[in-house]
Order: C-alpha cells, then sequence, then structure tokens
C-alpha cells in the first residue's frame, strides 16, 4: 500500500490543486487510506525549482500534562567537603517537539501556542554545601512545559499519529554525596 503524501513530486505553478484532488482521489479509492498515512508534509518543486511544503494534518487534542524535567544534565559541579559546589552558567535549551508522524513544525507550534524550534539562554545558580569528607555532585537538569497532541489526516478525518511537544522554561537541580 503506497502512503497518500508522496515525499516529493514535481508539478507546474497551478497544479497544487490538482495534486489535492489527486491525494483526495487515492484516499476515497481505496488505494491508500488515511489511518496508514505515514506523513502530515508533503514536499513539491514548482517549474522555478521552488520548494512549497504543504500539510495534510490538523493538530488536535493538545494537553497540558505539566512540567517534566529534561533526562541529559546540561551542567555538573563536582567536589570534595568540605565544600561549597556552586553552578553558575548560562546554557541554550531548545524546545522540542516528537511524534509518531511526521508533521510540520509550523502545525504543532501553532497548535500549542509556542515556537518548538526556538532556542533559550537562560542563566542558572545553585549552591550546595557538600559534608566534610564526602564526594558531593551537583547536577542541572532543563525543565519543560509538556504538551501531547494528536495529528488527524485533512482528507478524511482519521486519526493518524501522536507526538509531545516541550518548551523550555527552567532548569531542576540534584545534589548527591558518596
Amino acid at each position: 500500500m503506497r502512503s497518500i503524501t508522496p515525499p516529493a513530486v514535481r508539478v507546474g505553478l497551478n497544479s497544487g490543486v490538482a495534486l489535492a484532488v489527486l491525494v483526495g482521489a487515492m484516499a476515497m479509492g481505496g488505494e491508500a487510506h488515511a489511518s496508514h498515512q505515514t506523513s502530515c508534509v508533503t514536499h513539491i518543486t514548482d517549474d522555478l525549482g521552488r520548494v512549497h511544503e504543504h500539510n495534510w494534518c490538523n493538530i488536535k487534542n493538545v494537553k497540558y500534562v505539566g512540567i517534566k524535567q529534561g533526562k541529559t544534565a546540561v551542567a555538573l559541579a563536582k567536589g570534595r567537603g568540605p565544600i561549597t559546589l556552586t553552578l553558575t552558567n548560562s546554557e541554550t535549551v531548545s524546545n522540542t517537539k516528537s511524534s509518531t508522524i511526521t508533521v510540520t513544525a509550523g502545525s504543532v507550534s501553532t497548535a500549542v501556542g509556542f515556537d518548538v524550534t526556538k532556542s533559550r539562554t537562560k542563566t542558572m545558580a545553585a549552591s550546595w554545601a557538600v559534608p566534610r569528607g564526602k564526594m558531593g555532585t551537583l547536577k542541572a537538569y532543563p525543565l519543560y512545559k509538556t504538551y501531547t497532541f494528536k495529528a488527524y489526516s485533512k482528507l478524511d478525518g482519521s486519526y493518524v499519529g501522536k507526538g509531545t511537544a516541550r518548551q523550555a522554561v527552567g532548569y531542576a537541580y540534584t545534589h548527591s554525596a558518596s
């Protein structure tokens, strides 16, 4: 079975509507079904060599699921006590999106209300006193406002995939001593 959104097509300047009709006919004619759609994005090259991106899905059911901590530390301080470990640093953390289907960053950004491709630099500072004789570690992890969403085909309204968008908002700190 073929995907209803070809990865790249070369067409004339006024044939975007014809492509949409063709894709719609494929979906309705049984040759391909939106429920098997693998991408919400088609790149079409016109006669002048310009590439146009077309979005075949609607992003809906956006839900805020809370603030989540990133899995990878962005800064680390280590030392043997007695010492006060201090992290003072500027880090750049990026907003992100991930999904089970190819979706445009623009459609996700519009649905969740922030630019999922934007990075932001934040200054962080934290201190922790390491007990005498212990090796201490202080780590900083990014914090993200996290949203989930679902993608539905514009052709027949069927569900085609889901995803997550994360907006960088700050840092969480952890410390340990051994």
